[in-house]
């Protein structure tokens, strides 16, 4: 081969190289079944309703099947860890709340993640404040009746979340050191179990997210003693805030997010987010979530990378001021 003819067989193969890589870039996706993690059990958190509606439009968005895994326990850790063993393509995803992403990164010790390394935010869904819920079997009508009770009756009446870790607990101890009550917490895999519980008032109360509690509330199955909010919600305008009833800063909203394995591509980022953006946009999807009392978002990935930075870090400080971790 003389070397003018080398010379040209070397361009061809570079040329096919790069013809090849080209086209494995441009593979579209989905191609296949979408798998969606859920830290929490499925049928009643807010995490489960919101991943199933999404799933259902996205669905139908691409032409492939998307398929929810509920993985509960540990503070969405087991699902997180779950999640990063799964190759990096867009395949599998997973629900985030601040309770999963931001609290229990910062609670757990010797996780197998780093989440500020390991995870990618995708999209930030919706804000959805907390309700303080409770047993029908509490002969308290309101907030502060239910308090002046639990004074008098030390440890008879205990609070659930649904894990530790979770901003459903981290209330619940503000509630309980604020009012300065002794009331034990109940951690439990998931508001479902929790529920059972308070059905047969073996548990008083809980902090539930919006979008589960007024599910519980309208059939008559708990009730609602204060929003966690600045102002009441339409969901539920009969509830007051917890200001309203002497407990003013007990704001809490609990945003729910999309996140991905870092090293995921890029363009599979921006798709995954686009389309959430597109069926968040869905008169179906907005009446749906915000008929339950949530607040739909829809934060792209660039601005939910660095707002979920900042969370991250900001509730590493708090829980080291407040010595709090969990081995």
């Amino acid at each position: 081969m003389n070397p003018l003819t080398r010379h040209l067989h070397l361009l061809l193969a570079a040329l096919l190289a790069s013809l090849c890589a080209a086209t494995v870039h441009a593979q579209p996706w989905p191609t296949k079944p979408v798998r969606w993690i859920v830290p929490f059990p499925a049928g009643q958190s807010a995490s489960d309703i919101t991943a199933r509606v999404l799933a259902d439009k996205l669905s139908a968005l691409w032409g492939q099947s998307v398929l929810i895994e509920n993985k509960p326990g540990a503070g969405g850790t087991i699902a997180t860890a779950e999640m990063l063993k799964s190759p990096a393509d867009g395949y599998t995803v997973m629900s985030g709340t601040m309770g999963t992403h931001t609290i229990a990164p910062n609670l757990y010790r010797n996780l197998p993640y780093e989440a500020g390394r390991d995870l990618v935010p995708v999209t930030l869904v919706a804000d959805v404040p907390l309700v303080l819920v409770a047993s029908l079997k509490v002969p308290a009508g309101s907030l502060r009746e239910m308090v002046g009770l639990a004074r008098e009756t030390p440890g008879k009446f205990a609070y659930a979340s649904p894990g530790n870790g979770t901003l459903n607990h981290l209330m619940g101890e503000m509630l309980k050191r604020s009012a300065k009550l002794d009331m034990p917490h109940i951690p439990y895999k998931g508001a479902g179990a929790a529920y059972v519980d308070m059905y047969s008032g073996g548990v008083a109360l809980m902090f539930d997210p919006i979008l589960s509690a007024t599910t519980q509330v309208r059939q008559g199955k708990l009730k609602a003693y204060a929003i966690a909010s600045s102002k009441r919600s339409a969901a539920l305008p009969e509830v007051p805030t917890m200001a309203e009833q002497g407990f003013p800063g007990f704001e809490a909203s609990l945003w729910l997010g999309v996140f991905a394995p870092a090293g995921t591509p890029p363009a599979v980022i921006a798709r995954l987010s686009g389309d959430l953006g597109t069926v968040l946009k869905l008169p179906e999807v907005r009446t749906r979530l915000e008929g339950l009392g949530g607040e739909i978002v829809a934060m792209p990935h660039d601005a939910f990378a660095r707002a979920y930075a900042r969370d991250l870090g900001r509730w590493g400080r708090t829980l080291q001021e407040l010595g709090v971790r969990v081995d």
